[in-house]
């Protein structure tokens, strides 16, 4: 493993009175009126109080390079926040942007000024953000919310920053890695097996023809089918019981989670998820941490076909390393590593190893993982967690009403 640092400087030094996004041009208020001039006046001493709690509260001279011009799906509300100016709570703050299509949750932290709201996409958080920045907020009273956009890293980074956090990424971290878990026959075995269920489904359909499997989605350049459970990738939730190839593990996975745990003798998990993925040569899956509230504290990853280098960070603490996943080789996060990193393979062609330019050939995986049955997380990312998000809350409130309903019913 390589720790290499985090290619995304910290945040920048300079002076916020230089930043011309926050103040007002001297032409403009030569063709306001009085009362106008002296509405502009009370708005940009407002402004600048916000900017500068914001900038005392994080020990800051300058917000340059922290926030982004273009929509983000994280808005970062400067003026308001839990236990501090504001006096907000998490459901006022919804109250004013729940309405709004697209979102997910908020986030405040202890004794900060500022908060979070999080969205879908960029665009729909842009509708959030024309509405309420720099407008009365009624739910507030009518104070003014000064809002920005935020990128994922920076959102981790003032919402989980860890200065002291080790770059070092390992078992006493839950990262942990295990080469040649299988065989070369085992691995040929495997994949003969995913052929074997492939025509057995297309025989199951009445499809005499060497078309595809309607189990296999193609998610930007690779391919996936899900066993046990279906992953849904527009809501990162688990998905409708009809999209997965079958309810059930397939039989040749089962003698390998018995050799999991001799492997790992920590793992106790009962794993009832597979998703098999196919990476073409120069595909790629982006930087992110498997849903919180969707599966348990363990996920393992087999490696099958040729080596990939897979890039872990922690985006609160500015951490990087990256793994040289090689062909029969496991991977198995829990902890840290599965709650407070994200993972990814680069889209590219090639691995630059050791000085050495490595080309891509087609890679298969296989994760296995545990369906969470609490839909709960306590963690302490609250930039890489999804336990507040509508969705899920909404999810654990049908859930708990069925319950009560079936057992009303006994």
């Amino acid at each position: 493993m390589s720790s290499p640092d985090l290619h995304e400087a910290p945040f920048a030094a300079l002076d916020l009175s230089s930043d011309s996004e926050h103040s007002t041009p001297q032409s403009d208020n030569e063709t306001l009126s009085r009362r106008e001039r002296k509405a502009q006046f009370r708005l940009n001493k407002h402004r600048t109080d916000a900017y500068a709690a914001f900038l005392r509260s994080e020990n800051l001279q300058s917000t340059a390079h922290l926030f982004d011009p273009r929509p983000r799906k994280t808005l970062c509300i400067i003026n308001l926040g839990l236990g501090a100016a504001g006096c907000a709570t998490s459901s006022r703050l919804e109250q004013v942007f729940s309405a709004f299509a697209g979102f997910e949750r908020v986030v405040l932290k202890h004794n900060k000024p500022f908060s979070f709201a999080r969205f879908r996409s960029g665009d729909e958080a842009k509708v959030a953000y024309d509405a309420v920045h720099e407008k009365p907020c009624d739910v507030f009273g009518g104070k003014l919310l000064f809002i920005e956009y935020l990128t994922h890293v920076q959102f981790a980074r003032l919402a989980d920053h860890e200065p002291q956090s080790s770059q070092v990424l390992d078992e006493s971290r839950g990262l942990f890695y295990v080469p040649d878990f299988i065989t070369k026959s085992e691995e040929q075995m495997i994949m003969q097996s995913i052929r074997d269920d492939e025509e057995r489904e297309l025989r199951m359909r009445g499809i005499q023809n060497d078309a595809q499997s309607d189990k296999w989605f193609r998610i930007q350049d690779r391919f996936v089918k899900h066993y046990g459970h279906s992953f849904d990738y527009h809501t990162k939730h688990v998905g409708d019981a009809s999209l997965a190839a079958s309810l059930e593990l397939p039989a040749w996975i089962r003698p390998y989670i018995e050799r999991i745990r001799s492997a790992v003798p920590s793992y106790t998990c009962q794993p009832d998820q597979l998703t098999i993925q196919r990476y073409p040569p120069g595909s790629g899956i982006a930087f992110h941490a498997d849903s919180h509230t969707a599966f348990t504290d363990t996920l393992v990853i087999v490696s099958l076909g040729t080596p990939v280098q897979m890039d872990f960070r922690k985006p609160g603490a500015d951490c990087f390393t990256s793994v040289d996943l090689q062909p029969r080789s496991l991977v198995l996060m829990t902890g840290e590593a599965r709650y407070g990193w994200e993972h990814a393979i680069r889209i590219r062609r090639s691995d630059l190893i050791d000085g050495t330019v490595r080309k891509r050939c087609e890679r298969w995986s296989l994760t296995l993982r545990t369906i969470s049955q609490s839909l709960e997380c306590s963690c302490s990312y609250s930039a890489l967690c999804d336990s507040n998000d509508a969705m899920v809350r909404d999810l654990r409130t049908r859930k708990h009403a069925k319950t009560q309903i079936t057992q009303g019913s006994v």
